[in-house]
């Protein structure tokens, strides 16, 4: 069985555990000297019985106040258990929002005019980093990206998607005008210069690099990239994000409670 200071470690690190562990410390000590001292009242086989009479109220009394000392100390842990579980719970129910977002300048591919983070001010929207020549993640999650739009519109919810790219050199406003048709139509596709697409991509963390670095000449190459979704809120605040192992119904569900 797992000692009283096992039980206690294990429920939490809080300062003031080891001041509830001398106080226990104290009240054991307490329990196991009557307890001994009443063994040795039994124990005196050669004790006469007229001595045997006068000891007998004496142990029994001893036996009650180890009775009351044990059941304190239980009754000290117990509540010192409950209230370090009540703190625990009171204090340590919000972890932090990682820093992410930022101020970013990118093209609107529908318009060929720079847009900013704060063009989208006023609503939620919803940011998915990829390029067009992505051969099947980035269309998948497109496709997903619609899908959750579809059920907000059912449920009156509302999204602004973003589909920025991190391939700049190949998705240029044409390449990105002509692969929005396969997706859903309120997607905005944004662009930019290297400079500018590094911008938004190092406010948002996300990681992408070339497939082989080596052949910069080669427009035939793949682009590793981060698979994820970020919400963003009406004040342009990072709110959420979604991982690709996210189901539909989950980011509109999430989404709709932004709303």
């Amino acid at each position: 069985m797992r000692s009283v200071r096992d039980r206690l470690g294990a429920l939490c690190h809080f300062s003031r555990v080891p001041q509830a562990m001398l106080a226990i410390k104290k009240l054991w000590r307490g329990q196991a000297a009557v307890t001994q001292s009443a063994r040795r009242m039994f124990s005196g086989a050669s004790v006469s019985g007229k001595q045997t009479d006068k000891l007998g109220p004496v142990t029994w009394s001893s036996l009650a106040l180890a009775g009351v000392v044990g059941s304190g100390a239980v009754y000290y842990y117990q509540s010192e258990k409950d209230r370090l579980q009540t703190q625990s719970k009171s204090t340590v129910t919000f972890v932090g929002k990682p820093m992410l977002g930022g101020p970013w300048t990118l093209v609107d591919c529908d318009t060929g005019r720079a847009v900013t983070d704060a063009s989208f001010r006023g609503k939620l929207s919803l940011l998915y980093f990829g390029f067009t020549h992505c051969p099947d993640i980035c269309p998948n999650e497109l496709v997903r990206i619609g899908d959750v739009l579809d059920k907000l519109e059912i449920d009156k919810g509302e999204v602004v998607p973003l589909f920025v790219t991190v391939d700049p050199k190949r998705d240029t406003i044409a390449q990105m005008q002509a692969y929005k048709v396969d997706f859903h139509p309120k997607f905005k596709m944004l662009t930019g210069t290297r400079e500018q697409v590094a911008d938004i991509v190092q406010a948002y963390r996300v990681y992408f690099s070339k497939a082989d670095e080596n052949d910069d000449d080669d427009d035939d190459y793949l682009v590793d990239h981060s698979i994820v979704m970020y919400l963003v809120g009406p004040d342009g605040e990072f709110l959420d994000f979604f991982t690709q192992n996210a189901r539909v119904e989950d980011i509109a569900a999430k989404i709709k409670m932004y709303s």
